[in-house]
């Protein structure tokens, strides 16, 4: 599908080409990179022994429900452990964390069982585990930043700039052996004495950073043509393009575009500009406005249309699907007046 030749991108890149119009702009869906990114890091020794448990604990109903009744006897802030499913990747945070603030009553449980979980005395282990906790919750607000219906190229593109900044200074506080963003690693120190484990850390924030580094490649080659969009009274006259300086200059220097600017989204304030007077503005926005930066719509009108189209109403016909689909996927409102003006109604005799 994203072949550069034969696949879907490289189809319509060459069909806009044939038209004399510059190639559009190619990219990955930024929530699936950003879900690769995080997927496959270094940190085996710890995912591998939670998984584990946390499926001996739930693999039959009966162990499951000893468990459950065992923390309703202790009276346990947590009622239950969640299962961690690999398609569903972001469930990683939430049996990590779960798995971190039961782990007393884990080893308690597991013991009994006769399995002993030798990790959870190994205060290494442990401190390993508390900065997974902190780091897959960075993760998981960044993938939640990036999903939504009006999110623009702009705005995801500042998001992952940002956390490729963060991890940054993250790796340098971590050196120095500052725990300040990591509230998880902030509460176990103050439980123990163990040094934290700096290397495993660091190692972990490199490997993320590299392939935020590698996977989003694409976007810094084209930072200058977003920063264009996204506020085009910030940038410099000579560093731009010249197709566009003439129009930012007459940009600028109107203060009525500068107020409007600053009250509007961009959505507004494009569509407020004269074509006549900004054409290559104009046709710049419409090509970053149009950049599906996710894949969240798609899955989103995907969803809707399964719940719709169930085994339960197989008799609808494409027709009405279109119709329930355009209702349930946008924010229409049906103009039940003018439908019922031209129904004639049953009434009584």
């Amino acid at each position: 599908m994203c072949g550069a030749h034969t696949g879907l991108v490289g189809n319509v890149c060459k069909a806009v080409l044939e038209t004399g119009t510059a190639a559009p702009m190619a990219i990955h869906c930024i929530i699936h990179q950003q879900a690769l990114c995080g997927k496959n890091a270094p940190i085996s020794e710890v995912m591998n022994v939670v998984v584990q448990n946390v499926n001996y604990i739930r693999k039959s109903a009966l162990s499951h429900r000893q468990f459950k009744n065992f923390l309703a006897e202790i009276e346990s802030e947590y009622p239950d452990i969640p299962y961690h499913c690999e398609v569903r990747w972001l469930s990683r945070v939430y049996v990590l964390k779960r798995f971190f603030y039961l782990r007393s009553e884990i080893d308690i449980f597991m013991t009994e069982k006769n399995h002993v979980v030798t990790e959870l005395a190994d205060l290494s282990w442990l401190w390993k585990l508390a900065f997974l906790v902190d780091i897959t919750q960075l993760l998981n607000e960044l993938n939640l930043k990036l999903q939504g219906a009006n999110s623009l190229i702009s705005d995801t593109y500042s998001y992952i700039k940002a956390f490729k900044l963060k991890l940054t200074l993250f790796t340098n506080q971590l050196i120095e052996k500052n725990l300040a963003h990591f509230p998880t690693c902030n509460k176990f120190k103050l439980e123990n004495d163990e040094e934290f484990p700096t290397d495993f850390a660091v190692g972990v924030l490199t490997y993320l950073n590299e392939q935020f580094q590698a996977r989003f490649r694409d976007f810094e080659s084209a930072e200058d043509r977003i920063r264009i969009f996204e506020n085009p009274f910030a940038i410099k006259i000579e560093t731009i393009p010249t197709e566009f300086q003439l129009e930012v200059i007459e940009l600028i220097s109107n203060n009525n575009f500068k107020d409007y600017f600053k009250e509007s989204n961009l959505q507004q304030f494009y569509t407020m500009l004269p074509e006549e007077s900004f054409p290559n503005l104009k046709k710049h926005a419409r090509e970053m406005m149009s950049i599906f930066s996710s894949t969240y719509l798609c899955e989103q009108t995907f969803s809707k249309m399964k719940y719709v189209k169930s085994k339960y109403r197989t008799n609808l016909s494409d027709e009405h699907l279109q119709a329930t689909l355009l209702i349930g996927t946008t924010k229409f409102d049906a103009n039940y007046q003018d439908i019922l003006k031209n129904k004639q109604f049953q009434t009584s005799h």
